[in-house]
């Protein structure tokens, strides 16, 4: 803690010091909004005219600019909407913005600027022109992001990103406005990052970043991370029905309840609600369900202080037929749609409140605040090796957890400008995560509630207390960005199959730097460098009980990108990227133990394109390519198991005369499923193709998944398992069959 307490002394310093050197600057203020509907665009970007000097809009619309420029033009663009310039001068105290809709324009999307982020703006532009319809659609959107289901719908995504099988989120960090998704020392995974809670017609915005190079990014920013952030504001109410093959339903319903007249007084609430229902394609129904409700209340208390009010609850329950052993399809033991162990499947409930708050000062910083809460409940059923270690009653686990999770976040950050085109700003924050894990349990199952042996049971606390602080400075053509960030760690288990209650407990920090650097070479051409370090933590029962294991494995990445447009609709980004990560040791939730994996390096290409053919016509492509190795194990046997090799997504939208519609692809090219290439996952490319049609206050809208009925895998994994307990043990590609041509409608109902 001592090292905490110096980090926190040397912060406040950097705090104090930029006020004392850089003085008095001329503040403009102002708010950029929709025109037809008054409602706030966040993300807007206001720049001054043949400057570098600029800001982004907040969510609430809101924007802050430190000058020297005693008068001058700021052009206002936002994707979808008709840029606009308005005048200011040193006496302007605040400027509302009112723009236009029209019609998507990649023109006006700018590929230089002071972001760390260079690609948040191509993802933008996919919110506006994709159709989202489901929580795998959600993480779809970020480029070079792949996904696979192998739990019957209702468990997380295994994520995959940059050459690293996250498993389900133990190396990318997602968030909610704020809200950490990520689970710490989670029943099933370390990182577990479950976002079905997630109303995907409510998402407004994306943020996101590869590698470990953002300073407000904590623990499992290794690959990356993901902020999905949500809409403060309806444009409208709506009502969405959906039905398909499968027994599929879905409903959804947004209600503003205030009115307009609220509105412009700063006061708005609004509600949302999601039931989905599906028994999926396989012999035994999933019997899938999934309830959602949404409240969010804004207030804008004057033109400096705002807060908001969010409050969540979902709750699902599946069965599922689980991942099953290519050689029993082979074998014909059972259809590709069967199951050795029909009793898997789960329940999962998750309950948020949050508070945020923001506030501009009168000398220009931004002071904001998230307090937030989260009641969580996890119960999952599964059986990876059937009758393996156990012939007569068969292999089944169960996962169970409950848990309370509070938390804090704080940064406050303000601009200076120390001449014409040259600029600094500053930000700093930090806040607490505290995690209370009741009754986490392993146990061995027969049809689920039949208990047969307990591996682990206990209760967890575990609590990351954080500090950060960036420098951007801004000169002309060159952005230079300087971070360090301090996280502290205090784990405790208590083992209740012990007869004594006696918590072991373990202390870890880590320091993290991270160093971006930009030139704008031209209008249309930026160079980036990126270096940082990053760390995944490791789950508190590894790290309580061997003090020879990793606690927080450190990683060290490296990128060195272009982002360009050779012509006005026409956008290209690609960067060459590697990583070192110090151990892949995760907790082994379905063993109850850690896996003793080493070093690795991975290195790779990312190329993103975007190509506005003409008005109504896009065309996007994302095509990633990595190598994953272990340092320390023989060449042949240094394979990083179902590490992605080659991705590539993508496809062709059309918007026009209320049209919309899209055909898009996914491609993952065969990968080692082990360490020694002996068993590999099977290569698959799937089309999925969307079309509506909106007239009135009406949209009409069907879609049709993997559209040429492709066979394919979605999670694929290499494992030992018995078929029967009476046949001999097996070691082969096991897997979750991906889903065949799927139709599904749509009506939506705006008012």
């Amino acid at each position: 803690m001592k090292i905490f307490i110096r980090f926190k002394l040397i912060t406040l310093l950097f705090l104090l010091t930029p006020t004392l050197i850089f003085g008095h600057n001329i503040i403009i203020k102002g708010k950029v909004f929709d025109e037809s509907t008054n409602s706030p665009l966040p993300g807007a970007t206001v720049i001054l005219k043949e400057t570098s000097e600029g800001a982004t809009t907040d969510e609430w619309g809101n924007f802050t600019i430190s000058t020297n420029y005693e008068s001058g033009i700021l052009v206002v663009s936002y994707i979808g909407y008709a840029t606009q310039e308005i005048s200011f001068t040193q006496k302007t105290e605040f400027i509302a913005i009112g723009l236009k809709p029209d019609v998507i324009n990649l023109g006006s999307v700018s590929v230089n600027g002071n972001k760390i982020t260079p690609l948040v703006s191509i993802a933008q532009v996919d919110v506006n022109t994709r159709t989202v319809n489901n929580s795998q659609d959600v993480l779809r959107i970020v480029p070079g992001l792949f996904i696979a289901q192998h739990g019957g719908g209702g468990k997380a995504e295994q994520i995959f990103m940059r050459g690293f099988d996250a498993d389900h989120g133990t190396d990318v960090n997602i968030f909610v406005d704020g809200l950490p998704v990520n689970m710490v020392s989670q029943a099933h995974g370390q990182g577990y990052a479950d976002l079905h809670w997630v109303i995907p017609e409510l998402i407004n915005k994306v943020d996101f970043g590869k590698g470990s190079y953002y300073v407000e990014r904590g623990d499992f920013t290794t690959a990356g991370y993901v902020e999905f952030k949500l809409k403060n504001f309806l444009d409208n109410n709506m009502v969405k029905v959906e039905g398909g093959q499968f027994n599929t339903f879905r409903t959804v319903g947004l209600f503003d309840l205030m009115g307009k007249e609220a509105g412009e007084k700063g006061k708005n609430a609004y509600a949302a609600m999601e039931y989905f229902m599906n028994d999926g394609p396989f012999e035994y129904p999933q019997n899938f369900n999934r309830l959602n409700l949404f409240f969010r209340y804004n207030q804008v208390v004057n033109q400096n202080n705002m807060f908001t009010i969010t409050a969540s609850a979902f709750s699902t329950n599946w069965d599922q037929s689980g991942q099953i052993p290519e050689s029993a399809v082979d074998d014909g033991l059972i259809s590709r749609w069967g199951s050795l162990d029909p009793t898997e499947g789960g329940n999962t409930q998750r309950y948020n409140l949050s508070v945020r708050s923001l506030h501009q000062l009168n000398d220009g910083g931004v002071f904001n605040n998230l307090i937030y809460y989260t009641r969580y409940h996890f119960d999952l059923f599964s059986n990876f090796t059937f009758y393996l270690n156990d012939p007569l009653n068969g292999d089944q686990l169960r996962q169970k957890e409950d848990r309370n999770l509070y938390g804090y976040k704080g940064s406050y950050s303000k601009t200076y400008s120390l001449d014409k085109n040259n600029t600094v700003e500053t930000n700093f924050g930090g806040g607490f995560r505290y995690d209370d894990i009741f009754n986490s349990q392993l146990l061995h199952t027969k049809e689920r509630y039949t208990i047969l042996d307990t591996t682990n049971f206990g209760d967890i606390f575990e609590t990351n207390i954080n500090i950060f602080g960036q420098v951007t400075w801004t000169k002309k053509r060159w952005m230079l960005n300087f971070g360090l960030r301090y996280d502290a760690f205090k784990f405790q288990y208590v083992n209740k199959d012990t007869t004594a209650y006696k918590p072991d407990t373990k202390y870890q920090g880590t320091l993290s730097p991270k160093l971006n650097i930009a030139y704008n070479a031209t209008n249309n051409v930026q160079i980036y460098a990126k270096l940082g370090k990053g760390f995944h933590s490791n789950d508190a029962r590894v790290v309580t009980q061997n003090d020879s294991l990793p606690t927080l494995p450190n990683a060290y990445g490296a990128d060195l990108g272009v982002s360009l447009k050779p012509a006005s609709r026409v956008i290209i980004n690609t960067a060459l990227w590697y990583m070192y990560l110090e151990s892949e040791l995760v907790w082994s939730g379905d063993a109850g133990t850690w896996e003793p994996d080493g070093q690795t390096n991975r290195y790779g290409i990312d190329v993103s394109f975007r190509w506005q053919a003409i008005d109504w016509l896009f065309f996007d492509t994302d095509i990633n390519y990595s190598i994953a190795r272990y340092i320390d194990e023989p060449k042949d046997a240094n394979y990083v198991p179902l590490s992605p090799r080659l991705t590539s997504t993508g496809g062709l939208t059309l918007i026009k005369n209320g049209w919309s519609s899209s055909l898009r692809y996914r491609y993952v090219s065969s990968n080692p499923a082990d360490e020694t290439n002996t068993v590999s996952t099977l290569e698959y490319f799937v089309l999925d193709l969307k079309l509506n049609y909106t007239f009135s206050k009406w949209t009409f809208g069907i879609s049709a998944q993997n559209l040429f009925d492709t066979k394919w895998n979605e999670a694929q994994f290499a494992s030992d398992y018995r078929v029967t307990g009476t046949s001999e043990p097996e070691y082969g590609l096991t897997y979750t069959p991906g889903t065949p041509f799927f139709v599904k409608g749509c009506i939506c109902f705006s008012f």
